[in-house]
């Protein structure tokens, strides 16, 4: 585990000196590549396929085409800035005794993972440690982002005069390979016995390699004239592919956690998170509005075991989604140096959109003067309504010594067809109490 954490701690470092791989943003990636591979593609001498004069790229049907891009992008961007970061809670919490003139421990085990629990650090206490998660997206709203199911048809353009071979459509299968590095450094502080302040910083690395597997649906020439539109290879399919990554800092975060209420083996607290729009929305780095999550928290336990719930509401800015939040989480010292961790956490994005199957209609003519057609095929449609995501984790909190906790947990997704979905992601960490 400790070469593990090496080697993040070693990636975490490249990510702070590294900048993004091209002008190109990661949310325009998507439109650039459809417009320069696919609606500029040209046939064997050099032609457009489906473009006819140097402005197509404006034209009232690559609009619709690209306008559902660009919406799916946006969606994705904004989901993989939702990631969880790690609890702010610290591992070792105190309170001063009076009568001995020490601070006591008040809690046997390291705290969640990724919930909150409700003892304070303890006046004049301090905690700095670092949280770092490695995430590979695998769908999206039950789109398989790797088989090709999203599908976008492109129209050809409209002619003058018209022409049967109009009625050829160019469908772009998307496969997309999507991962994100992030690594949170949090700082808390105990001002009081009972307020906890701390702050954030994400350091995010994102990835994307892009694949549009295009195939020209040669309804209206496929029996008249089969060389109409074929790609430059003269080919009916054809793989247009693009890479692109950005780095730097995610949204800043600034925590505070109030104790309301001390009660045996528990207690009960409120906490405010503010999100500051610090990271670049258009490179997935960040949601791109400030947002402020008002939250409840309730703990309790015997002996070594401790449980905790959370739930709170998240407000957003224009162009983001108001959240309802939640947390479940529990740990059990299995030894003084040993806690084992398990939290179920799940945001419910208000308002949101969601990617739909659909099927798009065409009309054609095989031929001038022949009778026309109609037929339908698959394409994708967006629609407002809640994403629900739910994710649960598990793992150790290790004491090798003095203050020093070493974390090694994995995420996992438990909700299904909703939202942006990841893979088995794991997360390692270190806290240092002061």
């Amino acid at each position: 585990m400790m070469k593990r954490f090496a080697t993040a701690v070693a990636a975490t470092c490249g990510i702070l000196i590294a900048d993004s791989a091209s002008a190109q943003t990661l949310v325009d990636q998507m439109r650039e590549l459809f417009l320069q591979s696919i609606v500029l593609s040209t046939t064997p001498g050099g032609g457009g396929i489906v473009r006819h004069t140097p402005v197509f790229d404006s034209d009232p049907r690559v609009v619709e085409a690209t306008s559902l891009i660009d919406e799916i992008s946006q969606q994705i961007g904004s989901q993989v800035s939702l990631f969880p970061l790690g609890s702010s809670s610290g591992g070792f919490t105190y309170a001063y005794d009076s009568s001995l003139g020490t601070f006591n421990r008040t809690t046997q085990t390291f705290g969640p993972a990724f919930a909150e629990r409700a003892a304070p650090l303890g006046k004049g206490k301090y905690s700095f440690g670092m949280n770092y998660i490695h995430a590979q997206y695998k769908a999206l709203d039950g789109f398989d982002l790797k088989d090709g199911s999203i599908k976008i048809n492109l129209r050809h353009q409209a002619l003058s005069p018209p022409s049967f071979v109009e009625g050829d459509v160019i469908q772009a299968a998307l496969k997309m390979n999507l991962k994100s590095d992030s690594a949170v450094f949090l700082f808390n502080a105990g001002i009081t016995d009972r307020l906890d302040v701390g702050v954030g910083v994400p350091i995010i690395h994102v990835a994307m390699d892009l694949t549009y597997h295009a195939t020209i649906l040669d309804f209206a020439t496929h029996n008249v004239a089969p060389t109409t539109h074929v790609f430059a290879d003269g080919s009916k399919t054809r793989d247009f592919s693009s890479s692109g990554s950005a780095s730097g800092v995610g949204d800043l975060i600034i925590r505070s956690k109030y104790h309301l209420l001390t009660m045996p083996n528990g207690g009960v607290a409120a906490g405010i998170e503010i999100k500051l729009p610090t990271g670049d929305e258009d490179d997935m780095l960040g949601v791109g509005t400030a947002q402020t999550r008002l939250f409840f928290i309730g703990s309790a336990g015997q002996g070594r075991s401790q449980a905790h719930v959370n739930f709170g509401y998240t407000a957003s800015g224009s162009g983001a989604s108001d959240q309802i939040n939640y947390v479940g989480g529990v740990e059990y010292a299995a030894t003084p140096k040993v806690t084992v961790v398990g939290d179920i956490l799940g945001w419910t994005l208000r308002d949101a959109l969601r990617l739909r199957s659909s099927t798009a209609a065409f009309s054609f003519q095989q031929g001038q003067t022949a009778s026309i057609e109609q037929t339908s095929v698959e394409t994708v449609t967006l629609s407002s309504g809640s994403v629900n995501t739910a994710l649960g984790t598990a793992g150790v909190k290790l004491n090798p010594w003095g203050n020093l906790l070493v974390s090694a947990h994995v995420l996992f997704p438990l909700t299904g067809k909703s939202g942006l979905k990841s893979g088995v992601s794991p997360v390692i960490g270190f806290e240092y109490s002061f």
